[in-house]
């Protein structure tokens, strides 16, 4: 028996390989979230995705709140199982009338998870509608390969403008989601999402999370939080938990883990691997 979800729903994920919107909280708190991005922002004098990226959430104590919402995880049980682990997560911001945008592409592209099961929340800290430039994903195509073209542009959010080839867009759909909603989306799903031409922000948070048997294969010492349930294989090492915003010992644990992820896609994209 499910714990949040409907069966529907459920039987909506597995088929398209994505699931919206679904409710984590009240807008009042989205805008409390909202506030705190602005002042981070404001604090570090670029966007947060310039620097907070792969483990964006472990200098926040309200962010690593966030990964653990109550809400999240009893859907994620519903889909992936009772033992829950949050290995990363990274903003996906658009400022106002920002004609940046990201090709269609499958996370898998850049992991090297097996199986390649991990499932990410993108969750929005304000409204996500088509005008905004909200995710848009090819239903069904997480249950084929996709072969990756490389296509790098200044606008493309993309890091290597990774595009995969003969996407037929008349398929796509669009994942409007309002403040405090997530769209849940499994890892080989084919996804983009088009300029924001709105006059506000587009805020986004994806958070990526795994059962335990799932590894990591491109590098030794990935970590985790576990969340929920128990590490039955012991393939992660724990994460370290902040105690005040801007944790040093964090920062420093995301940026060595952003240097191996770095590392390990770089080298994929230069040995010219697609798929």
């Amino acid at each position: 028996m499910s714990k949040i979800l409907t069966e529907a729903q459920i039987a909506r994920y597995r088929e398209n390989g994505f699931l919206f919107p679904y409710t984590v909280c009240s807008p009042q708190e989205a805008a409390a979230m909202h506030a705190k991005f602005a002042a981070m922002e404001e604090t570090l004098g670029e966007e947060p995705q310039e620097r907070f990226r792969v483990k964006a959430h472990l200098p926040f104590p309200w962010l690593c709140d966030l990964v653990r919402h109550p809400r999240l995880l009893d859907a994620l049980e519903d889909l992936i199982g009772p033992d829950i682990l949050c290995w990363g997560a990274s903003f996906f911001t658009k400022k106002a009338h920002d004609p940046r945008y990201i090709s269609w592409h499958t996370d898998t592209f850049f992991y090297g998870f097996e199986p390649a099961e991990t499932i990410t929340a993108w969750f929005s800290f304000n409204e996500a509608d088509a005008e905004a430039g909200c995710v848009r994903y090819i239903p069904g195509s997480h249950r084929t390969q996709s072969i990756h073209d490389f296509h790098p542009s200044p606008d493309n959010l993309a890091p290597a403008g990774q595009t995969v080839r003969g996407v037929d867009e008349t398929r796509a759909v669009d994942a409007p989601v309002h403040a405090g909603q997530a769209i849940f989306h499994h890892e080989s799903v084919v996804h983009s999402s088009l300029p924001n031409r709105s006059g506000r922000p587009r805020i986004g948070f994806s958070i990526h999370y795994c059962a335990p048997h799932v590894r990591e294969t491109r590098y030794e010492g990935a970590t985790a939080m576990l969340l929920r349930g128990r590490d039955t294989h012991g393939y992660w090492k724990p994460d370290p938990e902040p105690k005040e915003d801007f944790d040093e010992a964090c920062i420093q644990a995301m940026m060595d883990t952003r240097a191996l992820f770095l590392k390990a896609a770089k080298a994929k994209v230069a040995e010219g691997v697609r798929s």
